[in-house]
C-alpha cells in the first residue's frame, strides 16, 4: 500500500502533498505562519466585538445552536487534562474557537435568508477557477505525483487531491441547489456546475465523486417529489442517514457482519470497501485507540508530525510514510475523544437532521441544502476526516457556517411568528 494513494498518500503522495490547509510542512510538522496568525488574530477580535455588540441577540442564536456542537466546545478543552499532547490540543482547540467566533459574527451582520449560499458560493468558485488556471500554467505545482489514482490527478490550489475533489463537491451542491430553488438561471449556473465536476473528475477522488452524487441526487428527489410524497420526506433522510452511520461503525467492526451490507457502496465507487486501500491505516489507529478508548488521546494530540516523539510516528516505521490523519472522521473522533466523542457526534448530526427538516418545513429551498451538505459531509468522512479537523479549514469552516446559519434561520422564523405581547389601554 506503500505506493497506492489514500488521499496524497504514498512515497510521492508525501512529497506533493505534504503541507495541508492547516499551514503544515512536510510530514505534517505545525509550521509557523506569522501571516496566517496575523489574519486568524484580526479576525478573532474583529468577531469578538461584532458579537458584543449584539450580544442579545448572538445569545439567542446560541439558544437555538445545536445542542452537541457546545457540548463539543466543552468536551475539547477539557480533553487537555488527559490529553497525550496538552500543548497540542490546546492550540487547536484556539483555532475552534477562532473558526465558531468568526461563524457566529457572520451570522449577526447583514442577514438574509440566503446569506449562507451566497457567501460561500463565490468563494468556493473563485479558488476553482483559480485552480484550474494555475495548474494549467504550473501543473508540476498543481499535479499530484505518485502512482495509482495519485498519478495525474489534480490538486490545484489545495495541499493534495482529495481536498481538491471536496471542494469541487462544494461546487457542484451549491450552484446545483442555485438552479433547484431559481437563485440563479440554468445558464449561469450549469457552467460552474460542469466546472465543479470536471474538477472532482481531475482529482480523481472516488470519494468525493459518490458524495456528490448522493447529495444531488437527494436534492434531485427533494426538488421532483410532490406534494403528498413529502410526508414521508422525514423517513428518506432517515434511512440514508442510518445507512452512513452504519457503514462509519462498520468502519469500527462495531456491528459485527455489517459489511456484507455496503458491497453496493463499494460498487458505486469502483473500490473496495475502504475507498483506496485505507484498511491498513484504520487497523494501525484502531490499535491506538485500545489505550484509551472511552476518552482517547486528546484533541488533535495524536497528528502531530513525523517525529519520534509523536505517537503517529509509528506509521513512518510501518507503512514508510505518514498520512497525518486516520482518513476517516468518525475514527478520528474517537481516536481523539474516544467513544464519548464519537457519541457526541452521532448526537450532533442528528440534531443537525432535526434541525434540516424543522427548515424544510418553513423554507423547503434552504432546507434542502442544509440536508444536501449534511449527506455530503456524512459521507466524505467515510474516507477523509473533516470532523473538527483543523486541517480540513475549509470543510470545518463551511460546517460549522452551516450549523449557525440553520440556527439563524430558525431563530428568525420563531421571531417572525411570536406573538406581539398584549398592549394594555389606558384608562381615561
Amino acid at each position: 500500500m506503500g505506493s497506492t494513494d489514500a488521499g496524497g498518500m504514498g512515497a510521492g503522495g508525501m512529497a506533493a502533498g505534504g503541507t495541508d490547509a492547516g499551514g503544515t510542512g512536510a510530514g505534517g510538522m505545525a509550521a509557523p505562519n506569522p501571516l496566517a496568525r496575523t489574519i486568524k488574530l484580526g479576525l478573532l477580535v474583529l468577531s469578538i466585538g461584532i458579537v458584543l455588540s449584539r450580544v442579545r441577540l448572538a445569545w439567542l442564536e446560541c439558544k437555538a445552536l445545536n445542542r452537541f456542537f457546545w457540548v463539543f466546545l466543552a468536551l475539547v478543552p477539557l480533553s487537555i487534562i488527559w490529553s497525550i499532547n496538552p500543548s497540542a490540543t490546546g492550540n487547536r482547540y484556539v483555532s475552534l474557537l477562532s473558526i465558531t467566533a468568526v461563524c457566529l459574527a457572520f451570522t449577526l451582520l447583514g442577514w438574509r435568508r440566503t446569506r449562507f449560499q451566497d457567501v460561500v458560493r463565490p468563494v468556493v468558485t473563485a479558488l476553482l477557477i483559480a485552480s484550474v488556471i494555475w495548474t494549467s500554467f504550473y501543473p508540476q505545482y498543481g499535479i499530484e505525483v505518485g502512482t495509482g489514482t495519485l498519478q495525474n490527478s489534480w490538486r490545484g490550489l489545495t495541499s493534495q487531491k482529495n481536498q481538491f475533489g471536496m471542494l469541487a463537491s462544494f461546487g457542484v451542491v451549491f450552484w446545483l441547489h442555485a438552479w433547484f430553488s431559481n437563485e440563479k438561471k440554468w445558464w449561469i449556473a450549469f457552467p460552474f456546475v460542469g466546472l465543479s465536476f470536471m474538477c472532482i473528475l481531475l482529482s480523481r477522488s472516488s470519494t468525493a465523486l459518490l458524495a456528490t452524487t448522493l447529495s444531488t441526487f437527494f436534492m434531485l428527489v427533494v426538488m421532483v417529489a410532490p406534494a403528498s410524497f413529502r410526508r414521508i420526506m422525514p423517513y428518506i433522510v432517515s434511512l440514508f442517514a442510518i445507512l452512513v452511520v452504519v457503514y462509519a461503525l462498520a468502519v469500527l467492526n462495531l456491528i459485527p457482519g455489517s459489511h456484507l451490507l455496503l458491497d453496493p457502496i463499494a460498487e458505486l465507487s469502483g473500490k473496495d470497501m475502504t475507498f483506496s486501500n485505507r484498511a491498513v491505516i484504520w487497523d494501525i489507529i484502531k490499535e491506538h485507540i485500545q489505550l484509551a478508548p472511552m476518552l482517547g488521546s486528546g484533541y488533535g494530540a495524536y497528528w502531530t508530525g513525523a517525529v519520534p516523539s509523536s505517537p503517529s510516528y509509528t506509521f513512518m516505521g510501518r507503512m514508510y510514510f505518514y498520512p497525518s490523519e486516520s482518513h476517516n472522521g468518525y475514527l478520528e473522533i474517537v481516536n481523539d475523544l474516544g467513544f464519548v466523542g464519537l457519541i457526541c457526534l452521532l448526537g450532533y448530526l442528528v440534531y443537525w437532521i432535526s434541525q434540516s427538516l424543522q427548515l424544510m418545513k418553513i423554507d423547503r429551498s434552504q432546507g434542502m441544502l442544509f440536508l444536501a451538505l449534511f449527506f455530503q459531509q456524512a459521507v466524505t468522512n467515510l474516507s477523509e476526516s473533516t470532523w473538527l479537523a483543523i486541517n480540513s479549514a475549509f470543510a470545518i469552516a463551511v460546517a460549522t457556517l452551516a450549523t449557525f446559519s440553520m440556527a439563524r434561520s430558525l431563530l428568525e422564523q420563531r421571531l417572525i411568528h411570536r406573538p406581539s405581547p398584549p398592549v394594555k389601554r389606558r384608562l381615561r
